[in-house]
């Protein structure tokens, strides 16, 4: 009885000395597998060129930091570093899209920045506000308008998506007041005539007044926007009423919230309208040394970023003329919200001016002397708006030789 216990015991001993080797032998294998996984695709990173710009997430990509002591002390080439990491891996999109599929079993209503909305919308997530640079843009808008009191001065700050699509957020998704921000906004530019679209563009809450995958407004938002624009701007002839030709462009539209998030479901159609009138206009656009008769861009149809079939995307300047002969022209203080706009205002001004202050490094007072300058708009989204840092300095760039030249 005695022997057959051990023999009972001993077998049991190399039963269990088996699982443990195979567990150690598996165990050896896996981290071979992973050594041999990280190697290869660390060998793969080393002969692929660095990337310099994302078409998928439409922005430039890292490139890798040039090490000193200066950057090395500070810790800015770590995180430099790290950055250029995070861009430059191999098959980067591919797993962004795996880690969105991962973080939606686990219930995730957020992704990288972009809400994860009903009904496919994806919502760029708001900014914090650059308090200090704010206010330098306020003050500069207020000089500005307070040296040229004969010309008519207007701010349309637009609400993003998170307000007027608000219904589609996720529950609880913790979104800034952007009514009170505009209403803040109205109050701080004295000497404007602030134009707040927000009740105009929810009242159409239902309708497709956003991409989306993309943080743009549509151009069925931006008409909406510019009838309920119109009176302030003066242009009484411009109403609902207004007639336009319009032209599905693309229904394969994917923008970049779509690619920052990793969230590929939907597509987007692009719409263009045309106003039925008889003006004609030419547009210049510098930077490219480019002439042409129509404000779209076909070929950018073709490529990833499609919103820039409008005007071609962004430039320091765009440069409009047109046979309406109204005797007023427009200049825009803009970001890429007024690109889609532009389709209609062009019946109502001789001339349209585009700034992006973003791009353009001379002074707006000039601008604004040399080419007889009747109107001023500033048209930007609003998240773009409370982070801007460009601005002020295009506005005040030669506005002390404005004044000092003034009798």
């Amino acid at each position: 009885m005695e022997n057959r216990s051990e023999r009972m015991l001993q077998r049991r001993q190399a039963r269990q000395l088996r699982r443990k080797r195979n567990r150690e032998l598996q165990g050896g294998y896996l981290l071979l597998a992973l050594t041999a996984f990280v190697l290869i695709w660390g060998i793969i990173g080393l002969l692929t060129p660095d990337r310099a710009f994302s078409d998928n997430e439409n922005r430039v990509l890292a490139q890798r930091p040039k090490l000193s002591l200066t950057n090395l002390l500070d810790g800015s080439f770590t995180s430099d570093l790290e950055a250029y990491d995070s861009d430059q891996f191999v098959g980067r999109d591919g797993w962004v899209s795996l880690k969105l599929a991962y973080d939606k079993l686990l219930g995730a209503k957020e992704e990288n920045g972009v809400y994860l909305c009903k009904d496919g919308y994806l919502m760029e997530k708001q900014d914090t506000p650059d308090t200090e640079q704010l206010s330098r843009n306020q003050q500069a808008m207020r000089d500005f308008a307070a040296a040229f009191p004969d010309v008519r001065m207007h701010a349309a700050i637009i609400p993003n998506a998170v307000t007027v699509c608000a219904d589609k957020l996720p529950k609880n998704a913790p979104v800034t007041d952007q009514r009170r921000q505009l209403k803040e906004l109205k109050n701080a530019l004295e000497g404007l005539d602030f134009i707040d679209v927000t009740k105009a563009l929810c009242a159409h809450g239902d309708e497709e007044l956003f991409y989306r995958t993309d943080h743009h407004w549509t151009s069925l938002g931006a008409r909406y926007a510019f009838e309920a624009m119109a009176p302030s701007l003066g242009l009484k002839s411009a109403s609902a009423s207004t007639e336009y030709d319009v032209y599905r462009v693309s229904n394969s539209f994917e923008g970049t919230l779509a690619s920052r998030s990793g969230s590929h479901a939907v597509r987007d159609a692009i719409d263009i309208y045309a106003p039925k009138t008889d003006v004609d206009y030419v547009v210049s656009i510098p930077d490219e040394q480019k002439t042409s008769c129509s404000i779209y861009s076909s070929e950018a149809l073709e490529g990833k970023d499609q919103y820039a079939v409008f005007l071609g995307g962004n430039h320091p300047q765009v440069d409009i003329r047109t046979t309406a002969d109204t005797g007023r022209t427009l200049l825009i203080f803009k970001d890429s919200y007024a690109n889609c706009l532009v389709q209609f205002l062009l019946p109502y001004y001789d001339r349209i001016i585009l700034i992006d202050a973003r791009y353009y490094y001379d002074g707006a007072a000039a601008l604004l002397n040399r080419e007889g300058v009747t109107d001023v708009l500033y048209l930007y989204n609003l998240n773009t708006f409370l982070t801007d840092k460009s601005l002020a300095d295009v506005l005040t760039s030669g506005l002390n030789e404005q004044q000092t030249a003034e009798p």
